[in-house]
């Protein structure tokens, strides 16, 4: 017998799988597994919006938990937002985050303000997993992990993307890469 998805599922699986792929590439940016161009990622200032956004729909509209800590992470990704490329914060983040900072000699330096902010939003989306996972199956989970997993390879390892690994940047992303807005030292 086929089991129909509810309304409320196919909502679980759509934020389940927009939470994973923002905890993979928070990840992958904290870890310096990919990355973009500075240039790049100041153009994806929209990003800072979805994230907020899929935490706020998570939190308040769908599971009505960790509200407390949904706050916090939307303010945080608020002030990113207005301020992107504009406030010593957001300049600090966005180089810190870029590929220029891997060839830069900040490199070794610990940046213990991106580094904490960005693991906290890390905890947040793996919390956010964590309460949505509580009213889903199994075979919702698993489709949910399938979907983010072919967003990760389809936007983050798509080869006509500026997302690089800081070790084997192809030629035309290197031509992208240019100085970091702030000095760090």
């Amino acid at each position: 017998m086929a089991t129909v998805l509810s309304l409320v599922d196919v909502v679980s699986v759509v934020l389940f799988s927009v939470e994973l792929y923002h905890l993979v590439a928070h990840v992958f940016i904290l870890c310096g597994i990919r990355s973009l161009p500075r240039k790049d990622l100041v153009r994806v200032r929209l990003y800072f919006l979805l994230d907020a956004l899929t935490v706020f729909f998570t939190s308040f509209l769908f599971t009505g938990k960790l509200k407390w800590l949904a706050v916090l992470q939307i303010l945080q990704h608020l002030f990113y937002f207005i301020t992107w490329d504009k406030s010593y914060m957001a300049k600090r983040i966005i180089d810190w985050s870029s590929l220029e900072w891997f060839k830069s000699n900040q490199k070794p330096s610990l940046q213990l303000d991106s580094t904490l902010g960005t693991l906290f939003d890390v905890c947040v989306h793996a919390a956010m997993m964590y309460v949505l996972g509580e009213q889903m199956g199994i075979f919702s989970i698993l489709v949910a992990i399938f979907i983010a997993q072919a967003c990760v390879y389809t936007i983050l390892f798509n080869p006509k993307l500026a997302w690089s690994s800081p070790n084997n940047v192809p030629v035309w992303v290197q031509k992208r890469v240019g100085k970091l807005a702030l000095d760090h030292s």
